[in-house]
Formats: C-alpha cells, structure tokens, sequence
C-alpha cells in the first residue's frame, strides 16, 4: 500500500462524507457511500492495515525500536492496537487494562475471530424476553424490525463471504452461507457427540477464506489475507475501487456544531491542527469512544454534550458476559487440521423461561501462549484476582516472557489435560441500565473512564447457563477458565442508542442524531439491546442500512 489515497489539503474539499473511524460500522457505510458514488475520508486515528502493512508512512515514522516495550503506544499502534488502556472505576477503585480494541484501518475487526451471526427476530421486541426486570431500560422493541434488516443482512454475508452451516433452532437462518472446511478430528467428534445428547450444533458462521493450513487467525491480525476484516473488505476497495481517500494517524480532537447542523470536524494530523467539512459526518469511533468524542464537544449549543439533549449518550452501556470453558472431548483426538472457529450451538439461547446466549469454539487454540495471554488479561481486568496472589501487586503477572508467567501456564496446561480439550466462550446477553456508562474525564486515558455495577440479575443469568451447559454436555468433562469479572469488553454497545423517542435516545431509526440534520452514529454504539451473540454482522448490516438512508438524504 502507498500514500496515494491520502489526499494532499483535506481541509480543501468538501466533502459528501466524512467516516470518522474504519471498524465495522466505518468502514462498511463508507464503502456503501462511496460505492453509490458520493465522496467519501476516512478518518483513522491509526495507521496499520491487515498483515502490519503501513499507510502513507506514517508506521514507519512511529515504529519503535528493538528495545521498546510491547505495551507502549507506539508498539501497540504498530499492531494495530488500541494504544492505552482503559479505566474503569472512579476514586480509589479504579482499574486499567488493555481491552481487546483495534486501532488501524479496520479498527477491531482485524482482532476478531470473525464470527458473523445474525440476531434471532427475538432480540427485536427485547422487553418481552426480561418482563422481570423493571429498571433495566429495554424498549419494547426496537424502531426496526428483523425483517426490515433482513436483506442488509443478506448484503453482509455475501460481501464478507460468510461460511457455515444452517441453525437447526433458527428456521430464518440464512441460506447463501458458503461451504466451511472439514472439521478437525475432535470437532468431528463433538460434533456428533452434542447430536447424541439431544443438542443442534452447527457450522458457526465465519467471514474467512480458510486457504490452505489456515486456522482461522481468531487471536489477532490475519498475516495471509484469508480472514475477512473491515479493511480488505470495505475500506480498501472503497479506495482502490470507489475513489474514496483516507487520512491515517488522525486524531479527532472535536465535532463543532451549531444548533442543527455540524460545521465540521478538528482534527490533529501529522503534528498539526486541522479543520474538516462535509455535508453529512459519520461516527464510528466505537462504543467506548464515540460517547467519549460527543460529550467532549460542548459547546454553548451543546452544554451538556453534543447530541445529549436527552442525556442519554453514554448511558445504557452493555457488554456480553463470555465465560470460556475446555471441553474434552471422549477420545484423544487431533485438533488439527481444521479451523479452531468451528462449531456453535442455540440451545441456551433461550432456555426454560430464560434468555441467556449462544456457545462457540472460541476461534483459538488451547496452548501455552493462549493461557498466557488469558492469565494476564484476566489479571489486567479483574482487580481481586491479584489478591489471590500476593500482596502488593506482582509486576511479574504483567509480562508474557516472564518466567514466572510461563511456568504456571505450562503447569496448567499439563495438569488440567488442555492438549485435547476444545476451548469454547459464551456469549450472554447483558441488559441496559443508565447507570452504566462512559464519563467524559480529561483526567483518564483516553479522556473517558467507564463506569459499570454488575447486574444481580445477570449473575444469576451467568449461573444458570453454567449449570445447564454442565449438565447438557455430561458425560464431556467441562472445565470452567473464567475469572470473577467476565465481562467481554470487546462486545461493547449501546452508549448512543436509536429510537423514536427523542427524549429516550440520542439517534433515530436511520442512526442520525435526533437534532442535527447532518450527524450519524454507526457502530455498535446504537443498539438498544445487546442480543446474545456476536454483534458485528448486525454493526454491518445496519450500517449498510444507514448508508442507504445517507445517500437518500444527500439527493
């Protein structure tokens, strides 16, 4: 790649669109715009692709030397990483870590696994799933249907060229899923043991061409091109294709408004102060930083954030809960070859009266550098679990190369018997509540700091779904990995939802703010609940959707 879609003076053009941020819901609306010929920049606070190739140059200049630590910025943006940690807490209870977030063109969906399921037609009238639970702040329903998304869904699929097989429990499961690889020897094993005991798996859906020897690059960028990302899908053609540009390493600094209307975007780009303008602004920073940018542009039309006239951006924060559990399989099986994003199962979806989620392969291997990285993610997150420990916090944990770190993975990995088990992850459904949310605080990383009090009710949730999951799989022996905090930070929503009711929520049925005629939010940051499966397909469904009505609006 070369710098020759980063235009030379974008402050010059006016543009038909500006995409702040190039993640799933980004990048996706900006290929439809531009495919429907309206000019389209991308802004990207990052500056990697797929494959650790650079755009424009910009890696190159910040790339650290052989001695730099993984952990900084730099390092971590040449990975396309998110470059700082998170907060969460205020006062003395605050924690840091590192969440599972892209930063580089294709934002998160260069880390993902890559599963893209649709939402169950439930998960649109979502009230009716939880009638005991008052204070959560669920609609009725949402201002679309399953059927208005439908064929947007159809649209997704076909350009992420998703693969799998129908969902027996899912008579609207769509049928244009290309064939996925064989399975592995245990796969095939679980596989039909899961039938026997009465239960529906199937061929999870999967945006990757699987060429030979892949595994389905469920830990991180895809060196080979076969996993189906944001990027090579949407925003590189968009480029090459559409005549779409692009600015890497752009920070946007703030959205400038008047009372109706945003006048243009600041932003700071190669060490200097920069000032956009469009016709329309799409927001796709992300459900973490797309509240985060809104209530940091105040103004005096806007005291209170933009687009916050309701008071509700930033609130309803919701994150799936993801236990992983090892599942052995009966016989000493070979886990290869075959994808580790393999299989998925809906028979706890909605179990017994209760809505709970869906289960996965967890699209990476059971090995020692994977328990790892869990070790010190789950140490990052979970605050206690360093008490378990020693006292004070041992810096140690923080280090994969640590020897420490590595004998205690290798003595897990040994004496629990991982080198046949299957890893797996659930994926249950967490409730809004407006209490939970992001806080504008130029004092943290990132000038936000997320605040959240797990449910009660969702820990009775969490071990309802342990329990059936055990009792379903017997004679399986399942070996619960998870820590006291569960939550899956990279499946974060719903801090800007949509909704008819402007009073009740920050965009409409099209994802354009209630007051600005010119604003529109397409990332996971819209939904008004978080179903109980993974949430891209849905960002990029209704992202297409939303294009459409962009283009529409546009003339």
């Amino acid at each position: 790649m070369s710098g020759g879609h980063v235009p030379p003076d974008p402050g010059a053009t006016q543009w038909d669109a500006i995409v702040i941020g190039t993640g799933m819901g980004g990048g996706t609306a900006g290929y439809e715009l531009a495919r429907l010929g309206r000019r389209v920049l991308f802004v990207e606070k990052g500056w990697s692709a797929p494959g650790g190739k650079s755009f424009g140059g910009e890696a190159a200049a910040g790339a650290p030397d052989g001695g730099e630590d993984e952990d900084s910025p730099r390092a971590r943006l040449r990975a396309g990483r998110w470059p700082l940690r998170l907060q969460e807490g205020s006062g003395a209870r605050k924690t840091e870590f590192f969440a599972p977030l892209g930063c580089g063109i294709g934002g998160s969906t260069a880390l993902y696994a890559a599963a893209l399921e649709r939402f169950q037609p439930s998960d649109f009238a979502p009230r009716a799933n939880f009638p005991d639970v008052p204070d959560a702040t669920l609609p009725e329903r949402w201002p679309i249907t399953y059927e208005e998304l439908r064929p947007f869904y159809e649209q997704a699929e076909r350009m992420f060229g998703v693969a799998g097989t129908p969902d027996p429990l899912d008579r609207g499961s769509p049928s244009i899923l290309r064939e996925p690889p064989p399975l592995s020897p245990r796969d095939g094993h679980l596989e039909s043991s899961f039938r026997e005991l009465g239960l529906h798996p199937y061929r999870v859906h999967v945006a990757c061409d699987f060429v030979a020897g892949c595994t389905g690059c469920g830990a991180g960028p895809c060196a080979r091109g076969c996993k189906r990302d944001a990027a090579t899908v949407c925003v590189l053609p968009a480029l090459e294709q559409f005549g779409a540009r692009l600015l890497p390493g752009c920070e946007v600094l703030s959205i400038e408004a008047d009372a109706s209307s945003v006048r243009e975007v600041r932003c700071r780009w190669r060490g200097r102060d920069l000032a956009l303008r469009a016709k329309v602004v799409v927001l796709a920073a992300g459900a973490y930083m797309t509240p985060a940018l809104l209530l940091k542009s105040r103004s005096a039309h806007w005291p209170d954030g933009l687009a916050n006239r309701s008071g509700q951006v930033g609130r309803n924060l919701m994150m799936h809960v993801s236990d992983f559990f090892a599942v052995a399989p009966r016989e000493r099986l070979a886990a290869q070859p075959g994808p580790y994003k393999s299989l998925a199962l809906n028979d706890f979806y909605a179990a017994g009266g209760e809505k709970l989620g869906t289960f996965q392969t967890a699209g990476v291997a059971v090995d020692l550098g994977q328990i790892m990285q869990y070790m010190r993610d789950v140490a990052e997150r979970d605050p206690t679990w360093w008490k378990k420990l020693a006292s004070p916090r041992p810096v140690w944990w923080r280090k994969l190369s640590s020897p420490a770190v590595r004998l205690a993975a290798l003595l897990v990995y040994h004496l629990f018997g991982f080198r046949h088990a299957g890893l797996w992850a659930s994926s249950i459904e967490d409730l809004p509540y407006p209490h939970n949310r992001i806080v504008a605080d130029p004092a943290a990383n990132n000038g936000m700091r997320i605040e959240y009090r797990y449910p009660e009710e969702l820990a009775r949730r969490v071990a309802s779904f342990r329990s059936r999951l055990v009792e379903a799989l017997r004679p399986h022996r399942v070996l619960l990995l998870s820590s006291g905090n569960n939550l899956n930070y990279g499946h974060v929503c719903g801090t800007c939802r949509f909704g008819d009711d402007p009073a009740a929520s920050v965009l409409d049925r099209d994802n354009r703010a209630h007051d600005l005629s010119n604003l529109y939010v397409v990332d996971a940051s819209f939904f008004p609940s978080s179903g109980g499966t993974n949430p891209s397909l849905t960002i990029a469904a209704n992202a297409l959707r939303a294009a459409r009505a962009i283009h529409a609006r546009l003339g």
